[in-house]
């Protein structure tokens, strides 16, 4: 009797690495990576839909509950901020969410990564799907940040004006650079579970340390650190634009996109060439 034969594929470190590097290879796993990817994220939005009871309201939630707290502390006094220009529940929303999509970019790539490990352990597929997916599920998020965003502006009887169409632009650039260097964390983050939790000290230090809940001090170490802060021109241009106040200078704005899109190719190449070692080590 004859059987057929399948065609079997080993996931194992690869010794020649030039097939994972090579320009045309990467673009083209990746174009045939965006169906897939696609469809990663539409069946991970409809079993968050089924799993849970309050569905998006997860999603808003959090920023919104901070950014509340503070409201609160500094209408009773316990902490006292000093004027921004504009309402304050505006200016610490616009920052609380702005900073969330941020650190949301920075830990969905590894996330995505770590929960198709089984997929990557059993099938051959590009894995660029598993970041494609990732990067649907934090556009998806912002959006449902933004809106919640506009709507609660709106209530509060914010006036806007022709430069809050440059906020989701702005945002992107927030996207793009926590994505960028989620990407390159990758490989640390799964191999090594300190990183996660160093990533995660570290980003609520910086919460605290740079203007998101506060305008930027006019003088001091704080405002010398800042200057060279690149989350804060992340959030406080975007912001500014949002409110309709004096836009800071956008070089570093555009430095920090130009950066972001090497980082995230270098990412790119560093994922395609340890993947067969994280699927070896995962899928053990």
């Amino acid at each position: 009797m004859e059987t057929s034969q399948l065609k079997v594929f080993v996931n194992q470190p690869s010794k020649n690495s030039k097939k994972e590097i090579s320009l045309l290879q990467m673009f083209s796993d990746f174009l045939d990576a965006r169906f897939l990817g696609k469809q990663m994220f539409l069946r991970d939005i409809k079993a968050m839909f089924r799993q849970s009871l309050l569905g998006i309201i997860w999603a808003i939630f959090p920023p919104f509950l901070s950014a509340g707290l503070w409201v609160f502390l500094n209408s009773t006094g316990a902490v006292n901020i000093t004027d921004s220009g504009v309402p304050y529940p505006i200016f610490v929303m616009c920052g609380t969410v702005l900073y969330s999509t941020f650190t949301h970019a920075l830990n969905m790539p590894a996330d995505a990564v770590m929960a198709g490990k089984g997929l990557m352990a059993k099938l051959n597929f590009p894995r660029e799907a598993l970041l494609i997916n990732a990067f649907y599920k934090v556009l998806f998020d912002f959006t449902l940040k933004f809106m919640a965003l506009v709507l609660i502006a709106l209530i509060l009887g914010f006036s806007f004006g022709w430069a809050t169409l440059l906020f989701p632009l702005g945002a992107l650039v927030a996207i793009l650079f926590g994505f960028s260097f989620g990407v390159f964390l990758i490989p640390f983050k799964m191999l090594y579970g300190d990183f996660k939790r160093l990533l995660s000290i570290a980003t609520q230090v910086l919460m605290y340390a740079t203007p998101i809940v506060y305008p930027m001090p006019e003088s001091g170490i704080g405002r010398l650190f800042n200057a060279y802060n690149p989350i804060y021109y992340m959030t406080e241009i975007p912001r500014s634009w949002f409110t309709n106040q004096n836009t800071p200078d956008l070089w570093p704005f555009c430095l920090i996109a130009g950066v972001s899109l090497l980082v995230l190719f270098f990412g790119w190449v560093l994922y395609r060439i340890t993947m067969p070692i994280i699927v070896e080590r995962v899928g053990a």
